[in-house]
């Protein structure tokens, strides 16, 4: 990761306001698809997901910005905006250069590639775009959503990155909507289940230690998800012998205990991963906080990085 870089998974959490619950199935349905518009356009990519009737989780990666050509850039205009919008964007760029003008098709183009690989820009724009067709379809206007957003940037080694996985996942099961995991079709792992390509490409990065078909992929994480979603005195869940029966047909899985205990609850702005991987961020990122000291220890307040605030170290 270069020095100052957003480039890391993230995990983000959005609210409706007033936490009505306001998304039924036509909802969820076009927040899918303006969200599969937005990885496309920020190139950003979404390994897991869920939206709820009130609230939704993004498990996302921002990689380190790259070189794009001028067909790829237009590729991915065009999956944001209108057919007439790039239409018009080509003609605009092919008159810059009827007039020699190479330097102002250049800057046109920088005014889309400077938004992307961005956080902050993917969310603003996914949250603005969603508004813009529920006040619309519902007879309505003002703010939609509670906040601006919330993230926790997570650690992509020693298994965080899967264990927020799971905890976004198991989202419809904790909430008592469904009592398998596949039948909610508007998670990640339900739409994988259902055949979505993107959905299972996000997967099969998150169980990385096995390669192999989707059909691998699919039984490695579902062991997953009913050995660290067994029900508890406190939340719902899959009883011990839902989660036993998944474990003898699709076999034996050790870190499935380790994972269950490594679920926590996670709040507004931590860093979840080691004490190492904290520390090097706040190294690189050390310039974004002025001429403050930024004590050791777990717990350390910092400013804004797309509301980033309490770092915490994972548990061992």
């Amino acid at each position: 990761m270069q020095d100052g870089s957003q480039a890391g998974f993230y995990h983000c959490l959005s609210r409706v306001v007033d936490r009505r619950f306001i998304m039924g199935d036509p909802e969820k349905e076009t927040f899918r698809r303006i969200l599969r518009q937005c990885e496309t356009f920020y190139g950003l990519r979404v390994l897991t997901y869920c939206i709820m009737s009130n609230h939704f989780h993004l498990l996302v990666l921002v990689p380190e910005p790259k070189e794009l050509d001028e067909g790829e850039i237009l590729e991915r205009v065009a999956a944001l905006y209108s057919p007439k919008f790039v239409a018009g964007l080509r003609s605009d760029l092919d008159a810059f250069r009827q007039r020699g003008l190479e330097d102002s098709a250049r800057d046109l183009l920088a005014s889309f590639t400077r938004r992307m690989w961005n956080l902050s820009n993917f969310m603003k724009s996914l949250k603005q775009r969603f508004s813009s067709f529920y006040n619309r379809n519902h007879d309505r206007s003002g703010t939609l959503w509670e906040e601006r957003f919330r993230s926790i940037l997570v650690e992509g080694e020693d298994r965080a990155l899967l264990t927020m996985a799971l905890y976004i996942d198991l989202n419809p099961i904790r909430a008592g909507i469904v009592t398998d995991p596949a039948e909610y079709r508007f998670c990640g792992y339900g739409e994988a289940v259902g055949g979505g390509e993107a959905a299972r490409e996000g997967l099969r990065s998150l169980v990385s230690w096995r390669v192999g078909s989707w059909k691998t992929v699919q039984a490695e994480y579902r062991r997953l998800l009913y050995s660290t979603g067994e029900e508890t005195t406190v939340r719902r869940g899959f009883t011990r012998e839902e989660a036993a029966a998944v474990e003898a047909r699709e076999g034996h899985l050790p870190a499935g205990a380790i994972l269950r205990h490594r679920i926590r609850h996670f709040s507004e702005g931590v860093i979840l991963g080691s004490r190492s991987f904290i520390d090097g961020w706040l190294q690189r990122n050390r310039w974004r906080f002025g001429e403050r000291s930024i004590s050791s220890g777990s717990d350390r307040r910092l400013p804004d990085l797309a509301r980033l605030g309490l770092l915490r170290a994972a548990p061992a």
